[in-house]
């Protein structure tokens, strides 16, 4: 038993392990777009970018090919193409926590979902343990989730609630009642973060 445990916890950890792959892309800075070469981290289950890296540094090569680290300090913006998808991550004031506690950066590079007056970005946590349903949480093992992010302006970053998305939804958008009044309807829900931020770009102030 013990064994399998151990081996368990072994696979689980070669399943987080990550590659890179090189793809062209852009940084741009408050004055000046230059083009470079990402190494971007890939996850080994389904070849797609790991985001949650992504968010505190990401490695290119410059025009000279040197291998060079950019924070999401020293820049507005990154943009690369992986697969049939455009990215776009913005660098944000971190005011979420979210991330490696010891890192210097005052900033995180957040993926964009929808911009806009209000925009949706993706963040991406690693928490301990795995949830199982007939036993619970499985220490020693992590797994990944996804949040949606809301920014309204530039006004600091929110998280919606999970609990009691409703509440917190229509007291986030005072500042349009006929969005709130919708969520408290319910006929917005938290399955349609996506429809309430283009209805908040294309009909609220």
């Amino acid at each position: 038993m013990h064994k399998l445990i151990i081996f368990s916890l072994a696979f689980l950890g070669f399943i987080f392990v990550t590659e890179a792959k090189k793809v062209r892309g852009q940084i741009l800075y408050l004055n000046d777009t230059v083009d470079v070469i990402f190494n971007i981290p890939v996850k080994f289950l389904g070849q797609e970018p790991n985001h949650e890296r992504l968010q505190q540094k990401v490695i290119y090569y410059d025009s000279n090919g040197v291998k060079r680290v950019l924070k999401p300090d020293d820049a507005k913006e990154i943009r690369f193409r992986f697969g049939h998808d455009e990215i776009r991550m913005l660098s944000r004031e971190n005011t979420l926590g979210i991330g490696n506690i010891f890192s210097s950066n005052s900033n995180i590079f957040l993926r964009i979902e929808i911009d806009g007056k209000l925009k949706l970005f993706y963040c991406y946590l690693t928490h301990s343990g795995m949830y199982n349903p007939s036993t619970g949480m499985a220490p020693g093992a992590s797994y990944s989730v996804e949040k949606f992010v809301l920014q309204r302006g530039e006004r600091t970053l929110k998280i919606p609630a999970d609990l009691n998305f409703k509440n917190d939804m229509v007291r986030y958008f005072y500042d349009c009642p006929e969005l709130s009044q919708k969520i408290e309807r319910k006929e917005f829900r938290k399955s349609d973060v996506s429809a309430i931020v283009k209805f908040y770009n294309q009909h609220c102030n």
